[in-house]
């Protein structure tokens, strides 16, 4: 195929036209076409017989961008194999030629052709098959596809995770395989929001191993560096991020935080519950309190047979469940006497007393006049 055959198969399959230009030593086609998210364009170097493409997205396109990306050698390998880029300005440090998407319209133009693209060192796995690249990076993993071809982007570190226990229900499910998540949600909603005692192990693009649990307000675990050096985590459970971001970023971790006190949480319990039509949690996560008292309307008196139970930091416990008749039963249960407190209750007096179980870690139930005693049969 003449160089004039590819340049009429370009125009055909792109169906508009192409500009020539020069890019740094680079002859160069380039064409724009404008979309509601920015105006999107690409590049096409036609040399010895194969076509190198960039995209650049949403108006990020710079030509000294362009300059560093149409140096790298265009060879798609099937795997992931960065190529180290300095441009000033850009965040994005790492460039990959990858193979052409085989949805193309024209497969003897695709063969020909490899694509080049911007991508920061903690999005990639170097080594890895082009597919789980693509994967990783669909909404399915960290959904950086989508921005993929945004030379301005901020990073979006990559965080390959599996969870090592059970968590029934749960946004994870226990696996002896990893997958990938993005970095930042993994340690700012799910770590942070799992339930008690259940153990996700997760890992940067580097190398580190970060295996984490709750405890209460807190996410304890360990840290094992590249090099096999493990140093324990006991941080506050909305720190994480703050403090082991740097980490998933791929950042100097001199001086890394990795044990600190912080302010425990305040109004906050943990909760197990079972609805007709508004979900379970067998397992204790964590909530607010305001979000606690809301299930007693919205979720528990729905239906019978709904019920919650809600446990302080210090294990004291009170358990709600609705009637048969629909009303609100509401007891605390005294293990050492194998029997429970408790009476029929509002919504108004449950909030109360939920609020004291937060707030003075205690079941205030056997304080509300009334109060039967249930055996345990």
């Amino acid at each position: 195929m003449t160089e004039d055959e590819i340049v009429e198969r370009i125009r055909r399959a792109r169906q508009r036209e192409q500009t020539p230009a020069r890019i740094g030593g680079h002859e160069v086609l380039i064409d724009t076409v404008r979309l509601p998210t920015g105006i999107v364009t690409t590049v096409h170097r036609i040399l010895d017989g194969r076509v190198t493409v960039l995209h650049a997205g949403a108006g990020s396109f710079r030509e000294d961008v362009a300059r560093a990306l149409l140096d790298v050698p265009a060879v798609a390998t099937g795997t992931v194999q960065p190529v180290a880029i300095d441009v000033p300005g850009l965040r994005l440090d790492r460039a990959l030629a990858l193979g052409p998407d085989d949805a193309g319209s024209d497969p003897e133009l695709d063969e020909r052709t490899v694509i080049v693209v911007a991508v920061h060192h903690s999005e990639i796995l170097p080594g890895e098959p082009e597919q789980d690249f693509a994967t990783a990076i669909s909404t399915r993993g960290t959904g950086l596809a989508y921005r993929l071809n945004e030379w301005d982007r901020h990073p979006v570190p990559r965080a390959d995770a599996r969870l090592l226990d059970d968590w029934p229900g749960g946004m994870m499910h226990r696996s002896e395989r990893f997958h990938p998540w993005q970095a930042e949600r993994m340690l700012t909603r799910v770590a942070p929001d799992g339930p008690a005692e259940v153990r996700v192990e997760i890992r940067s693009m580097a190398g580190h191993d970060l295996v984490l649990q709750r405890r209460w307000d807190r996410a304890v675990g360990t840290l094992t560096f590249p090099d096999g050096t493990p140093v324990p985590i006991d941080l506050p459970r909305h720190e994480l991020w703050a403090r082991l971001g740097a980490v998933f970023l791929g950042e100097d971790t001199t001086g890394l935080v990795t044990v600190a006190a912080g302010t425990p949480e305040a109004d906050v319990l943990e909760i197990r519950y079972q609805t007709e039509d508004r979900g379970w949690a067998s397992l204790p996560r964590m909530e607010s309190l305001d979000s606690c008292v809301a299930r007693l309307d919205a979720h528990i008196l729905r239906s019978p047979g709904n019920w919650a139970v809600f446990t302080s930091a210090s294990d004291a416990v009170i358990q709600v469940e609705c009637t048969e008749e629909g009303g609100l039963w509401l007891e605390t249960p005294d293990p050492d006497t194998k029997q429970s407190l408790g009476r029929l209750v509002t919504v108004a007096e449950a909030a109360t007393l939920l609020g004291v179980l937060a707030r003075e870690d205690r079941s205030a139930v056997a304080d509300l006049p009334g109060v039967e005693t249930v055996p345990w049969d």
